[in-house]
């Protein structure tokens, strides 16, 4: 994306681009064979557009969807007006994220009904699903403490979801086991390269033949190819303390050369000490911007970072030296010396996206 001869290019284009090439409902299409069951249930952020793009290509005869309340229902295309009505078989529920809620345990209750009453299933799953579908083996009141204790504390997610499945009736494969058919799942990923069974806490992973659809490094290599010959991929995710990945990528940006841009995804952890307002990615912003003065972006591909109420922060440039903020209060700052992203939930959900340009 050249915009003129010095190949500087518009990172928040490039980021609203990439985002668009890696839409759930048109990658999931080139996953689907004949022979995939035709009673499909989606759940997690994506839960509505993969469901949209399966029902584009295949005969589906009976659908269960469950995605977090606030995100895209049954899709972009299908969410018409008496959709629901007009198919008897189709089901839809609203659970709650990142906390549970009582909507959460009630379409995990349905989720069970659905499965004991078809054979062969087809999942799609993507992040989210975790929280907007439970069915726990604790008291209610107890996994929703618990998980706001997990949230809360900067584990991985990895370690996260070991916790989550060990209360839980339905994730680690327990949701496969209770299918008397085949089962298939597609996996629209949030989650390190290659741990399919960390998505929404893996309910069908063990016990389901399982496609990857798109994972963080899809999304790293949409912009990087949009970039050109000026992108700088970080191949591995970042995935450590947000401090840590402030400092590692300025530390990589000094050694861009002008007109290069890098570009990284992962999903840095954070620690949460207070009730402000702010999420992963202005959290890393305002980091960085102590640490190294050159134009960046720092945006989730769900366009929800945090409780932040934006996407993420586009930095023009310029060190801040002495940047501080109450705990857990960094949108407040990361507005004040960039740009806050500002669109509705995406459809995606491929972890976040990162660029840091030399110009």
């Amino acid at each position: 994306m050249d915009e003129d001869n010095r190949g500087e290019v518009d990172l928040k284009a490039t980021y609203l681009t990439t985002l668009a090439q890696c839409a759930p409902e048109a990658l999931v299409r080139a996953h689907v064979t004949p022979d995939m069951p035709r009673n499909v249930v989606a759940i997690g952020k994506c839960a509505g557009a993969l469901f949209d793009g399966v029902a584009g290509v295949h005969d589906v005869e009976s659908a269960f969807v469950v995605v977090p309340e606030g995100y895209p229902n049954v899709g972009r295309a299908s969410a018409r007006p008496g959709r629901a009505e007009a198919r008897p078989a189709f089901s839809t529920f609203f659970g709650g994220h990142p906390h549970y809620t009582r909507e959460s345990f009630i379409a995990g209750r349905a989720l069970l009904d659905y499965v004991e009453a078809h054979e062969d299933i087809l999942f799609l799953v993507s992040g989210g699903g975790s929280a907007c579908v439970e069915v726990p083996l604790v008291s209610e009141d107890e996994a929703v403490r618990i998980n706001a204790e997990l949230i809360a504390s900067g584990r991985t997610i990895a370690e996260i979801n070991e916790v989550r499945r060990s209360i839980s009736a339905i994730k680690g494969g327990k949701l496969a086991a209770r299918v008397r058919g085949r089962a298939v799942t597609l996996v629209y990923s949030d989650v390190s390269t290659g741990a399919l069974h960390d998505v929404a806490s893996g309910p069908t992973i063990p016990g389901s033949e399982a496609v990857l659809v798109a994972d963080n490094s899809t999304l790293v290599r949409a912009a990087a190819q949009i970039i050109g010959d000026n992108a700088v991929v970080l191949e591995e995710q970042i995935e450590c303390d947000v401090l840590d990945a402030a400092a590692m990528l300025a530390a990589r940006a000094r050694e861009l050369r002008k007109g290069e841009v890098l570009v990284a995804g992962g999903e840095p952890t954070v620690i949460v000490r207070g009730k402000g307002r702010g999420g992963r990615c202005s959290e890393l912003a305002v980091r960085f911007a102590g640490l190294c003065g050159y134009e960046a972006l720092f945006a989730s591909s769900d366009g929800v970072d945090g409780n932040s109420g934006a996407a993420g922060i586009h930095l023009r440039g310029g060190l801040k030296p002495a940047l501080r903020w109450a705990p857990s209060d960094s949108f407040a700052v990361a507005a004040q010396i960039g740009e806050p992203i500002m669109i509705a939930p995406t459809g995606n959900n491929l972890r976040d996206l990162f660029f840091v340009a030399c110009v």
